[in-house]
């Protein structure tokens, strides 16, 4: 039985190394399905395969290591036949052959760490035969490979050595020095030398020299204080010329452009791109600037065709190297090309949060881009700032762009500009390119006819305007926006500013007008103007379009940012912020504009009035005007999710109602003023209805109850009507009237008698007597300035005066009281200070003097003026500056403009700018500003006062009510109306004002009028009419004949008697 194991066990090799396959005999089982036979047979073909790559793969392997081992045995060997042939030949000189074969066994065994001593060797011997190597790179392909290679090595070694202390740095940076010089060059090859070197630093430069060089200077040069350009150290000044050498050579190189391109993108990636070094901002670039064959304008060149990515080392590199090249060039495609490297370097200027996350509205918890950058950076950053101030270089741009008068230096010019004026809110006052780009009006004329000229072409043949198709509310391409945008953008910033300097005499023109240097101040003629603002109208009624679409985006922009990664959230935040910039600043000229035409119409009637916006004035509920209904709505971004406490405020809006909602706050005049008044009187009802209820029309509810002195009113009301004791003023009010015996007057207030107060109250609060208000020249009431030395807390007396006002508003009632223009522009202004323009309607006689002193000729200090105020208070004459200093400062031809505007800043706003903000809060207690911002200054006039139309005595006689035994076809009230109707506009007026305490009709007719006007029998004829100006009623006795009526009419109604109960 062991015998038989044994055997079992024992096998013999034959010389057949292949394993074959088991020879199965006992044929296919039946049971077995032909798919199973498939996939085993398919599950061997696998593992036969999977066996042959594993023993190709170990045949590799094996000789791999087996040269590997070899090639470093034969390096063993050629290194050490390479020292024994150095010993032998060490005392004497080699020729070229030797070296030759030295150079060959180097080049075989070569390793830095174990042969740095041999290359030195080597290059010991290239030095002493250059001249010799260098005639025989012109011809021999083979010399110039070896010195190239030999040259990459001695840059290597160099980089090494800065790990490794025991190098020597000298002879490499000799050898190196040597055979690129141009000088040396030059003597020896004569006119090859170019194409010598050209063909060494070709070589060099794809292998990493720049990226060498960078490493040296970081780590060998050393600090410094201050920028120079003198070399602190010879090592400084040798890596200096290092990077001199191929740039000095592209001018000799000029047919070469591929030469001159590799040469420059390496210099940005390696030295000007990447971050910058101390040695580099304070000696390598101060030192390039001052390099007379600098090649600037073909670095411009290439970055722009190469299109590197910006960063705020390249563009401090750009501005610190240009050196005023640009002011003196020539060129209009250099001049091109650098207002595109600029435009495109200027967007790493680090941008402010998007528009202050757009209003406050952005959940994003992303990072700001200021939190990306470091100190040093930060610092860098601000350099080019300073830099692109510089007084210099803004006029050699100007210049340049002069000189060319090319449109298409427009485009780049744009788009620098527009990426300032999108980083910083106040760019255009902080940057002077902008600043003196506003006051060009040729410049802003062709940008004007360069945005009426940008189209975008069809696939049929035509163009359609680009501003014609934002007017529609379509959206642009990529490639348009990138065109339009910033010329859009530009040209209403630079324009709002230019025209917020001109006063009106500069700025209504019928040809282009002169200042006082005799050249062009304005550049468009006032029927230009009317054409412009339409356009801006159009511009803006789309994009308005184009923030809030009707269509919801498809993927939701969380879901982008999940699957796309930061890079686009940065761009849709990018998008954004642009959009949203070109909004606010079109709207904001648009709004110029139409205020200029408010002072001094120059557009025809109905010019700002949008025909194709429809205001849904039957549904009051959809006009909140509060911020937080359009919390959700932020533009340009579409709808973000609603919290529950959002949708506890009511459903959300549509597209369409959120339009509505921002034209109406931003540029209400383009909806006819009586649909704002029916929505701003829709808004109140529905506000009363919350706030007073339905039960108040049967004298319940809540309420406001007041008794008052009739000689004390004011004061009595000051009280009772304080915040205090009265927090909430919308509530139904009832007054008590007390005589001047103190006993009550006679009556139940059903709203007559808090008419009659209101209107008292407001009287006697805005009568100059009082000390609250004064008159101007024009009779016009505006708040005192002196208050202070008449009322110690004067805020609460202006607050007062302004809910009470408010709540004249709210119930509806116009109250006769002529307000001063610049005075109602504070109070539906964004903004409470108002401009120099606005000095008129406050001191005519000062405006005119001001406007005579920014147009004097003559010198402005032989006038005597100092930045000083003289004021007058109740008699006491007080000095007080303009600015600190200012006693000590003479206005001069320099600063008058700065003189004018701070004169008018004071008149207009530091005098009253608290009496102005408490009463401006007063009425926004009771009715929120954002109602009375639909309406202009003018407008809210006429919400306060009426309309200064003539009655329509038709319209009056249709919404008339009778008693007392009248009726429409009484004789009496034949001849009534008869008589009316022969009155003159004046006469008429004065009936309106005995009945109703106002002379003007209200603004939607007698209709609204509360309570409605009617006619009551008064009895004896002896007797003259009379009325209930607290119920708007007229007491007519029953006149025998119409000359009578009119007679004792006209004398009631103009001799102006006063109030008592009757």
């Amino acid at each position: 039985m062991l015998l038989k194991r044994n055997r079992n066990i024992m096998y013999s090799f034959e010389g057949d190394y292949r394993r074959k396959p088991q020879q199965n005999l006992a044929g296919a089982s039946r049971r077995d399905e032909k798919s199973v036979l498939l996939q085993h047979a398919q599950l061997e073909r696998l593992k036969r395969e999977q066996q042959r790559k594993r023993h190709n793969a170990a045949l590799k392997i094996q000789a791999l290591i087996r040269g590997f081992i070899v090639r470093k045995h034969m390096k063993i060997i050629k290194r050490k036949e390479f020292d024994e042939e150095q010993q032998i030949s060490s005392r004497r000189n080699l020729n070229l052959d030797e070296l030759t074969i030295y150079f060959q066994k180097l080049l075989f065994f070569y390793n830095h760490t174990l042969d740095a001593s041999r290359l030195v060797w080597i290059l010991q011997h290239f030095l002493k035969h250059q001249q010799e190597i260098k005639q025989k790179c012109v011809n021999c392909s083979e010399w110039l490979w070896r010195l190239r290679w030999i040259l990459r090595m001695c840059m290597q070694h160099n980089s090494e050595a800065l790990m490794n202390g025991a190098y020597s740095l000298a002879i490499p940076l000799r050898a190196l020095e040597t055979f690129t010089s141009r000088e040396d060059a030059e003597k020896v090859l004569h006119e090859n030398s170019y194409k010598y070197l050209g063909n060494i630093f070709i070589y060099l430069i794809k292998h990493k020299y720049f990226d060498q060089l960078r490493k040296l200077i970081d780590n060998k040069v050393p600090s410094m204080l201050e920028p120079t350009s003198a070399a602190p150290t010879p090592i400084s000044k040798c890596l200096l010329d290092m990077i001199k050498r191929p740039l000095d050579l592209i001018s000799f190189l000029e047919h070469e452009d591929n030469f001159s391109m590799l040469v420059l993108q390496e210099l940005c990636k390696s030295i000007l791109s990447s971050k910058i070094s101390d040695p580099i901002r304070m000696f390598i670039i101060p030192s390039l600037s001052e390099f007379v064959e600098f090649p600037y304008n073909q670095l411009i060149k290439c970055i722009d065709r190469i299109e590197l990515e910006p960063t705020i080392s390249l563009l401090y590199s750009i501005l610190s190297l240009e050196s005023n090249r640009i002011s003196t060039c020539k060129s209009k495609d250099v001049v091109i090309n650098y207002l595109q490297v600029l435009a495109s370097m200027s967007s790493t200027i680090i941008p402010l949060t998007v528009e202050e996350n757009i209003e406050q509205g952005s959940d994003s918890d992303s990072e700001s881009t200021a939190n990306m950058i470091d100190q040093d950076q930060a610092d860098i950053l601000h350099e080019c700032i300073e830099m692109l101030n510089e007084e210099q270089r803004v006029q050699g741009i100007l210049l340049a762009v002069d000189r060319s008068k090319d449109p298409a230096v427009l485009q780049p010019l744009c788009q620098l500009c527009h990426h300032l004026l999108i980083t910083d809110k106040l760019a255009i006052h902080k940057y002077k390119l902008l600043y003196m780009l506003a006051f060009k009006p040729a410049f802003l004329k062709n940008l004007w006819s360069a945005l009426l000229s940008a189209c975008q072409m069809s696939l049929f043949g035509g163009a359609t305007p680009l501003l014609q198709i934002i007017s529609r509310g379509i959206g642009l391409s990529t490639e348009d926006t990138k065109k339009i945008v910033p010329l859009l953008a530009v040209f209403c910033s630079l324009f709002s500013l230019l025209i917020a300097t001109l006063h009106d005499t500069e700025f209504f023109i019928q040809d282009q007008s002169l200042d006082i240097n005799g050249q062009q101040t304005m550049p468009f003629t006032t029927s230009e103007l009317v054409l412009l603002s339409s356009h801006l109208k159009g511009v803006c009624l789309g994009l308005v379009e184009l923030a809030f679409p009707d269509s919801r985006p498809t993927v939701r922009d969380d879901y982008k940012r999940a699957v796309l990664g930061p890079s686009c959230s940065l761009q849709n935040q990018q998008d954004t912020q642009m959009w949203t910039h070109l909004f606010k600043v079109t709207v904001g000229l648009l709004r110029q504009l139409h205020m200029r035409d408010l002072r001094r119409q120059f557009c025809p009637e109905g010019h700002w009035i949008a025909s194709n916006i429809v205001i849904p004035i039957d549904k009051p509920q959809d006009f909140t005007f509060r911020r937080r209904r359009l919390r959700g709505y932020i533009p340009f971004q579409g709808l973000r999710a609603f919290t529950r406490e959002d949708l506890e405020e009511g459903p959300p809006l549509s597209a369409k109602e959120v339009r509505t909602l921002t034209l109406l706050r931003e540029i209400p005049f383009v909806v006819p003023f009586n649909n704002r008044v029916v929505a701003f009187q829709s808004l109140i009802y529905r506000d009363k209805t919350e706030q007073q209820g339905e039960l108040t029309h049967f004298m319940q509810g809540p309420s406001i109850q007041i008794s008052v002195r009739r000689n004390y009113l004011y004061e009595d009301a000051f009280e009772k009507l304080s915040p205090e004791n009265e927090p909430e003023l919308r509530l139904k009010m009832r007054v008590q009237l007390f005589n001047t015996a103190g006993l009550e007057e006679a009556g139940v207030d059903g709203g007559g008698l808090f008419r009659e107060f209101l209107s008292e109250l407001l009287k006697t609060s805005f009568d100059p007597n009082r000390g609250f208000f004064r008159l101007t020249k024009d009779n016009m009431l505006y708040p005192n300035p002196t208050v202070q030395l008449l009322v110690d807390d004067f805020p609460k007396h202006y607050y007062f005066i302004g809910r009470i006002l408010g709540k004249a508003l709210y119930e509806n009632l116009l109250v006769e009281l002529p307000f001063a223009e610049f005075f109602l522009s504070k109070i539906v202004g964004r903004q409470s200070d108002v401009d120099v323009h606005h000095l008129a309607s406050l001191d005519p006689i000062m405006y005119r003097n001001l406007l005579y002193l920014k147009s004097y000729k003559g010198d402005v200090a032989d006038l005597g003026l100092d930045f000083t105020v003289l004021s007058d208070e109740l008699g006491e004459r007080r000095i007080d500056e303009l600015k600190p200093g200012g006693a000590n400062i003479p206005v001069t031809n320099h600063n008058r403009i700065e003189y004018i505007h701070l004169m008018a800043d004071y008149k207009l706003n530091k005098q009253i700018r608290a009496q102005c903000y408490a009463f401006k809060q007063g009425i926004g207690s009771v009715i929120p500003l954002d109602w009375l911002q639909m309406f202009n200054n003018k407008e809210l006039q006429v919400l306060i006062s009426g309309a200064q139309i003539p009655v329509d005595v038709n319209d009056l006689k249709l919404h008339t009510n009778y008693t007392g035994g009248y009726a429409p076809d009484h004789p009496t009230i034949i001849a009534f109306w008869k008589v009316v109707n022969e009155f003159n506009d004046q006469q008429k007026g004065q009936l309106l004002k005995f009945v109703t305490s106002c002379s003007r009709p209200p603004l939607l007719g007698f209709k609204e009028l509360d309570p409605p006007f009617c006619i009551q029998h008064a009895g004896s004829v002896d007797r003259l009419p009379t009325s209930s100006t607290c119920m708007n009623l007229l007491k007519l006795p029953e006149f025998p004949d119409e000359k009578t009526l009119r007679e004792k009419l006209l004398y009631a109604i103009q001799a102006g008697a006063g109030f008592e109960l009757s």
